[in-house]
This record gives structure tokens, sequence and C-alpha cells, in this order.
């Protein structure tokens, strides 16, 4: 008899937890859905990937196709010369605003109250965002891609090899997936949105490049500055460069900054989101809100 309680206790149990997550999920989806600024940001990557599909056969002669290079980087917007994708920067306001708003205008508890776990409340809030960041990459390059096919036939250009940009497609997708995830965690570290922000932009344009110089002069160590997160998040982005020239090829490398593999900097990347997240649920069950 108390066996077969327990396994009902357990049973109930998943039960609840697998219901609380459902509804989270439900509630942080209506919540970002309500938001003006999530349609009006949506919107503005969405006018940026028709742009960029738009513009593909200018420079081009007659007949020719672009690069697959050249479609991945309108794919991912401009990523490894930024060296960051411009949507990700677009986001960064729904990807930081749910976990920084609340804890900063202490509303964190009306979450808490209405979900009955914090664990099951930050779990949401990543799973929302990384689908939304997913949902993004995938539509942005739906759009870039409808678009450069009716250009370059209108133009009489020819179609690229859409096969070779397959891998550069993946990276960006995953890539994106990741990038709600990190700003959400460190959101959660924070605690202050400017501040988060800041981090987000700043580190990946400027400290990581400034670190990898350190750990350069450094011996014993220098292979550290391949591994840096956004470096290996940058091979991941640069999976189609393989097909490029030789110096055009050496260029891209160089604006990488990181030696890893397209598959090495996507584990190194994926891992360093999930350590993040690791650490920003500490941070969000931990502390009280102000």
């Amino acid at each position: 008899m108390s066996h077969t309680k327990t396994v009902l206790d357990l049973q109930a149990t998943v039960t609840t937890r697998g219901t609380a997550l459902r509804r989270a999920l439900r509630y942080e989806w209506c919540h970002l859905h309500a938001l003006r600024s999530t349609w009006i940001l949506l919107g503005a990557i969405a006018v940026l990937s028709l742009v960029a599909g738009l513009t593909t056969p200018v420079g081009l002669a007659p007949g020719t196709a672009p690069s697959s290079w050249a479609i991945v980087t309108a794919f991912q917007m401009d990523a490894v010369s930024m060296q960051l994708p411009l949507s990700a920067f677009l986001l960064l306001p729904v990807a930081t605003g749910p976990i920084a708003t609340e804890l900063t205008r202490g509303t964190a508890r009306t979450t808490w109250l209405t979900l009955a776990s914090r664990r099951t409340a930050f779990a949401a809030k990543l799973l929302v965002g990384g689908g939304l960041g997913a949902m993004t990459a995938l539509g942005g390059t739906l759009l870039v891609a409808l678009s450069a096919m009716s250009a370059l036939a209108v133009s009489g250009k020819a179609q690229p090899n859409w096969d070779q940009t397959l891998s550069g497609l993946l990276g960006y997708t995953i890539f994106m997936t990741c990038w709600p995830v990190i700003a959400a965690s460190i959101a959660a570290l924070l605690r202050n949105r400017v501040a988060a922000t800041l981090m987000l932009i700043l580190w990946p344009l400027l400290g990581e490049r400034i670190a990898g110089i350190l750990l350069r002069l450094v011996p014993g160590v220098e292979a550290l500055a391949g591994w840096l997160p956004f470096g290996a998040g940058r091979a991941a982005l640069a999976a189609s460069a393989d097909t490029l020239p030789a110096a055009d090829r050496a260029l891209v490398e160089a604006l990488v900054g990181s030696d890893l593999s397209s598959g090495a900097g996507t584990i190194v990347f994926i891992g360093f989101a999930m350590v993040l997240a690791v650490l920003g649920a500490w941070s969000y069950m931990a502390k009280d809100v102000r």
C-alpha cells in the first residue's frame, strides 16, 4: 500500500511540475506578446531581412550568382564583421527586460506568487527567450531567402548554391537561441538592465579583444585566447567561410578572433550559455527583490 502511495505521489508531483511549467511558459509568452516593443523590434528585424535579400544582386554581373558567404552574411545580418548579429543587438531589450524589469521594480513577487516557484519562473523565461531567438533567426532567414530569390530572378542573376548556406544558418540559429539565455542570465546576475545591456555590447565588441591580447602575452595560456565565448560564437557563425578564397577567408578568420572550428565553437558557446544559465538561476532564486 505504501509503495503504491509513493508511486502515486511521484506521478502527481511530475504532473504538477509539468503543468506548472506549461502555465509558466504561457504566462511568459503572453507577457512578451503583449509588449508593443516586442513587435516593433521584430518588425525592424523583418524589414532589415527583406532589405538584405533585395540588395543581394547589387554589384553582380548579369548571369552571375552571389557567393554562398554573401548569402550567409545576409542571413546573419553581417554578424562576423559587426562581431554580433544586428538581430542580437535589436533583441537585447526583449531578452533582458523580463528579468531585469521585474527585479528592479519589485514586480517579481507577483510572478513568483502566480507561478508558485522561482525555479519554474526562471526556466520559463529562458525557454521562451531561447524560442524567440530561434524563431527570429529562422523567420529572418526565410525572409532573406525569399526576397533574395525574387530579386536575383528579376534582375537576371543566377541563384547561389543554397545548400552551402545551411551550415551558416545552423550556426546562426544556435547563436540566436543561446543569446536570450545569456542576456537573461546576465540580467539576473547584475539585476540592472542598463548594466546588463552595456556588458553584452561592450564585452563582445571590446572586452574580449583586450582579454585575448592580454592572454596571448602570458606564456602558457596563449591558447585560451581562442576559447573566449563570443569568439567561439563567431567561429560557429563563420561555418560557411571555408567556401571563400584564401585571402578572403583569412580576413574572416581575423574578424572571428578564434582558432576554433565551427563545431568546437558551437560547443563552447552552448556550454557558456549553460554555465551562465546556472549562475543566473542561482542569483534569481537566492536573492530577494529590491
